[in-house]
């Protein structure tokens, strides 16, 4: 409750800015246009195969490509899991890359977002379900070790998973999202940033901000990607989240991340003891350009990290895998080949 009553303070701007585009555009504003067939690139093959699995009490979508060399022998796994507002099609250059290079590279959309299942209840999106999906998931491939890379979100999840399941990881590579408790302690700079944090706990206005004028919001964060407004990657990430159902199922994930249960695991001494020592080899790629998370936090992330390298791309956003995926993969590719 007390994080809706700070959510409905700080959403005192959203309301000014509905209310003032509802007087400058008219009924545009409540406007969402209908998408009932995929765009072309959503139907391109050369990404990989769709599959779907039911692990951990939920149906998974995921693509895959690769799986094995020249002589038809097993590669390295490869698991990519994305952050908000994304789905699986944020790593559709490292699908291509890495599968070329010899991995079977597997990307996800992790539960409650895009072809995966949405379940009801916030307690469902706890992080260690999102972790042990990604556990349960690796055991159906039949698999037992991998690479785990995340993005936002995505990479909280997997900073989680390489705390409890070390054993399990080869190696991590985390875009853009510092360090769980490198966040928690970069400063008032951080905190700013963080805000929507506490509007997500709104109920509603979040979906009905994210959806105004036909997802103007959703263009302006993929702008900053790189991607332009009119191009058909802009019209699949709509087409993904079309509906008012996709948003609230997405936002859950920062809703869950305020529920007692959360906030008793986070305080839990096993849990910061594992979270403070992450004993897997790990790769942070940082774009400096970032609007939600500081350089501090992901320098700081060292500090928690028995072998970590940090990669800055400076003046790069957020967005870094989809801004300048070749960089990206050129980096994943030269820290991967030193741990052969």
């Amino acid at each position: 409750m007390l994080g809706i009553i700070f959510g409905l303070f700080l959403s005192v701007p959203c309301y000014l800015y509905l209310l003032i585009r509802l007087i400058t555009v008219g009924r545009k504003v409540v406007t969402v246009k209908s998408r009932t067939k995929p765009p072309k690139c959503l139907q391109d093959d050369s990404y990989g195969v769709h599959r779907y699995a039911r692990v951990n009490g939920v149906q998974l979508h995921y693509v895959e490509a690769g799986g094995t060399d020249e002589a038809g022998g097993r590669v390295p796994l490869m698991v990519l899991c994305h952050g908000f507002p994304e789905f699986w099609f944020v790593w559709r250059y490292q699908l291509e890359h890495f599968s070329r290079a010899g991995y079977r590279v597997v990307a996800l959309d992790i539960r409650g977002y895009g072809e995966s299942e949405k379940p009801v209840g916030l307690d469902k999106f706890h992080i260690m379900e999102f972790v042990n999906d990604i556990k349960a998931l690796v055991e159906h491939l039949g698999e037992e070790k991998f690479t785990l890379v995340g993005h936002d979100w995505g990479g909280a999840i997997c900073w989680t998973f390489a705390a409890f399941f070390p054993q399990m990881l080869d190696n991590l590579i985390i875009c853009n999202c510092p360090h769980i408790i490198a966040i928690r302690n970069a400063g008032l700079a951080q905190k700013l940033k963080s805000w929507y944090f506490i509007f997500f706990q709104v109920p509603w206005l979040p979906e009905l901000f994210a959806m105004a004028e036909d997802m103007k919001v959703m263009e302006g964060m993929l702008r900053d990607g790189g991607l332009e407004t009119s191009s058909d990657e802009v019209e699949a990430y709509k087409y993904t989240y079309r509906n008012c159902r996709q948003w609230t199922s997405s936002i859950n994930l920062y809703r869950g991340s305020f529920t007692q249960k959360t906030i008793k695991f986070w305080a839990d001494p096993e849990t910061r003891q594992k979270i403070r020592n992450i004993r897997v080899r790990t790769l942070q790629i940082f774009g400096t350009a970032d609007k939600y998370l500081t350089a501090r936090a992901a320098e700081d992330s060292a500090k928690y990290v028995k072998d970590h390298k940090l990669e800055l791309l400076t003046g790069v956003s957020h967005w870094v895998q989809q801004e300048q995926p070749e960089r990206v993969n050129e980096i994943m590719e030269k820290f991967l080949k030193k741990s052969e």
